[in-house]
């Protein structure tokens, strides 16, 4: 079972149900996540206020490659599976990921990109 842990600002998209993946980088030890495992999310792991977001594990349903990046033009893009998502496309992506819009989501990234890693989605609990 893998355990994640979710920064305060994504608990209640995360527990509304309108935040169902997270944006990881790739493991050092190059572990992925598999269709079907058992999630566990929280928020504060490793500290005394630890939570879990949800009561119960969620199901991961799908890992995606994801690069996000600056080009040449000094705008920031985004690609998965290595296709490149267009301006409504990455809008979105930021939404599903918690954010209020694409800059949003670019300003959580700055000064760390380029990046590479996986999304991994998931089902709520029954």
């Amino acid at each position: 079972m893998g355990a994640y842990n979710f920064k305060k600002q994504f608990v209640e998209p995360i527990r509304a149900g309108t935040k169902h993946h997270t944006i990881r980088a790739v493991r050092i030890d190059g572990r992925v996540p598999k269709v079907g495992e058992l999630l566990t999310l929280y928020c504060g792991m490793r500290t005394k206020n630890c939570l879990h977001i949800l009561t119960q594990p969620v199901t991961c349903t799908l890992v995606q490659k994801i690069r996000i990046f600056e080009g040449p033009d000094l705008r920031k893009h985004i690609s998965i599976e290595d296709i490149r998502l267009d301006a409504d496309e990455r809008e979105a992506l930021a939404r599903a990921d918690g954010f209020p819009d694409f800059g949003a989501m670019m300003r959580f990234w700055d000064g760390r990109l380029p990046f590479e890693g996986h999304i991994v989605h998931w089902r709520p609990p029954c």
